[in-house]
């Protein structure tokens, strides 16, 4: 997102980068980018039904992985 650094394999347990939906667009945060900008969280779009981020991008709409909210693009 900020940087242009390409993620890699992780090794096992979560992954350090962060996923997020902006302004429609899903995008990989790496983690230096993280530390850089603490206020990151602040510019994820929210699910207009339940509020919540987590967000995914499939095929051109916006998925909620919270409550199953599809917003398609027009």
């Amino acid at each position: 997102m900020q940087c242009g650094k390409r993620q890699t394999d992780p090794a096992k347990g979560a992954s350090p980068w962060a996923r997020l939906v902006t302004k429609g667009q899903q995008v990989l945060l790496c983690p230096a980018c993280q530390a850089a900008d603490p206020l990151w969280q602040s510019r994820s779009d929210h699910c207009p039904m339940c509020d919540s981020t987590r967000l995914s991008v499939m095929l051109g709409s916006v998925v909620c992985r919270a409550c199953g909210e599809i917003q398609t693009s027009e």
